[in-house]
């Protein structure tokens, strides 16, 4: 008798717990996410949230269409509560408008948190942002063709290159008060003549920079003769894409788990219909781009709009 109540005690109490862990295990993240442009928004927009871990990559990610709603606009997920976070959200719209707020840093803790409102502001293209953490400041950094960009207190601030004697040394052109020198992956930033020290760059060890991707489905609906297409992502924002005939060529901007893809321009070289038809599909679907989702593992990459798979790609 005195085992048997033992066993049920012993059973009882893991059922008790099994809750209380689960609970430990995720937190809920909410907030509002706030438009300063008095503007009407589209009701195709997309409503964005991403939470990314101290190494920027994503751990949980939320996409809805606007449907009429106006800002701000309401979220809440649960997130993972044993580290910390950092939270990107937004408003991707037609012809790669993007409004984002800047990076929010959420200590590790199983209290729900929330954010109340914060500010998405109208954001320039940076390419593949990287973070900047500055003591406890964290800043985007984009490094383009032609110039720097970084992100920091609402504004862009664009710096050139500029002769160092190590590193890379960039400065804003009408300002040499403001500079950022770097050195491998840290760097000495100086906005206006202060100094913001301990700074360090962040990127994903595994990112869609690194190699060529095989497009292997649109839509679902595998492509024909994969082995001849091909998805180039460049560190400085620009991309390359073929699906078997012509050569497309544009843009694209990235922040955590954020992807979105600028004006597309192809070489006009006349297809068999299959391929034409393909390469329209495949143009249609990078328009609708607001995320993606990379398994280093298995070498997939995947490109979501609004939470759905639209493109399926492999290195």
């Amino acid at each position: 008798m005195i085992r048997f109540l033992s066993i049920c005690f012993f059973l009882l109490s893991g059922l008790l717990a099994a809750p209380l862990a689960a609970q430990d295990t995720n937190r809920r993240i909410s907030g509002q996410i706030t438009l300063l442009e008095r503007m009407a928004v589209p009701d195709h927009s997309v409503v964005i949230v991403d939470i990314s871990d101290d190494t920027d990559t994503t751990l949980v990610a939320q996409r809805r269409l606007a449907g009429g709603t106006q800002s701000p606009f309401a979220f809440e997920l649960d997130a993972p509560a044993d580290r910390p976070l950092i939270l990107r959200a937004g408003l991707r719209a037609a012809d790669d408008m993007v409004w984002l707020t800047e990076p929010v840093a959420i200590a590790a803790g199983t209290d729900p948190v929330d954010l109340g409102p914060i500010r998405a502001l109208r954001t320039a293209p940076m390419g593949f942002a990287s973070l900047l953490a500055c003591g406890t400041q964290l800043l985007e950094i984009g490094f383009l063709p032609d110039d720097l960009r970084l992100r920091f207190n609402e504004q862009v601030i664009i710096m050139t290159p500029a002769e160092a004697a190590s590193g890379a040394l960039y400065a804003a052109p009408d300002n040499a008060a403001t500079s950022i020198h770097i050195k491998v992956d840290t760097a000495l930033l100086r906005i206006d003549g202060a100094e913001l020290s301990e700074c360090r760059l962040i990127r994903p060890e595994q990112d869609i920079t690194q190699g060529v991707w095989r497009i292997t489905a649109i839509s679902d609906k595998p492509t024909v003769f994969p082995s001849r297409t091909e998805l180039v992502f460049y560190a400085d924002g620009r991309m390359s894409a073929s699906v078997g005939c012509n050569r497309l060529i544009g843009g694209y901007r990235r922040h955590g788990g954020i992807l979105s893809f600028g004006r597309i321009a192809s070489t006009m070289m006349a297809c068999p219909d299959g391929m034409m038809q393909q390469e329209h599909q495949f143009t249609a679907m990078l328009r609708r781009v607001d995320g993606y989702q990379l398994v280093p593992e298995t070498g997939r990459l995947t490109l979501m709009a609004g939470g759905q798979p639209v493109i399926s790609a492999r290195r």
